[in-house]
């Protein structure tokens, strides 16, 4: 992945993290000091700190902070955020106003922060946007993978997917259970050309051709 920040005098905070966080997620409160992964949802709008910066301090789970660790968080200006298409599959373009992406079929409460188009039109600023693009971003039907067979169980690490190969070792991905709960995952390996390898053990479960796997995308943006 790129780096986060891109302005090395935008603010810079700090707070603990209260559960697992991907490097590049929106962020919000959690406890008095602590922060989680914003929710897609209006009080994750609401609660928004900022996105997390990488320290460059070797993790416990690569690409993520875990429990306890402390997030250096960017807190305005200009930074690189994770972005997936609605259901759409509208691109970006520089300019498009972008918010936390409602998913899991608009039921999900388990933290993730990304970000997209609301209804799939960047050029009408919603009343929660919270990310300007500064740059554009193709998101296509290819980014909002359908699995193709073999469900995923919540524990389950092994994906069958109709093709590996559009996937990348070290990929984020979201793994969206339209009727529920989302979460960002990662690449791990790809062991055959139909299966992927999570790294994090699945908190959701996703059924055969009915759920989706979105390949994240980064995107430069002001924050509003």
């Amino acid at each position: 992945m790129e780096p986060v920040n891109v302005n090395a005098f935008d603010s810079i905070g700090d707070m603990a993290a209260a559960g697992i966080i991907a490097f590049g997620a929106a962020v919000c409160r959690s406890a008095a000091g602590t922060v989680v992964g914003a929710p897609n949802t209006t009080a994750g709008e609401e609660n928004l700190l900022g996105i997390a910066d990488i320290d460059l301090v070797e993790k416990d789970e690569p690409g993520f902070y875990s429990q306890y660790d402390i997030v250096p968080l960017i807190t305005a200006g200009r930074c690189r955020v994770w972005v997936t298409p609605d259901t759409l599959n509208a691109s970006i373009v520089a300019g498009d106003y972008l918010s936390l992406i409602v998913l899991g079929g608009g039921s999900n409460a388990l933290p993730v922060g990304v970000f997209g188009e609301i209804g799939g039109d960047g050029a009408v600023k919603a009343t929660n946007a919270s990310a300007r693009a500064l740059e554009d971003v193709t998101l296509s039907s290819a980014a909002n993978y359908i699995i193709a067979g073999g469900a995923l169980a919540v524990g389950g690490t092994t994906v069958t997917v109709a093709d590996s190969s559009l996937f990348t070792v070290g990929d984020y991905i979201l793994l969206e259970d339209l009727d529920g709960s989302v979460m960002i995952n990662r690449v791990k390996a790809i062991p055959s050309s139909t299966t992927i390898t999570l790294q994090l053990a699945s908190t959701v479960a996703l059924e055969s051709a009915t759920d989706y796997i979105h390949i994240l995308a980064q995107c430069e943006v002001m924050l509003l």
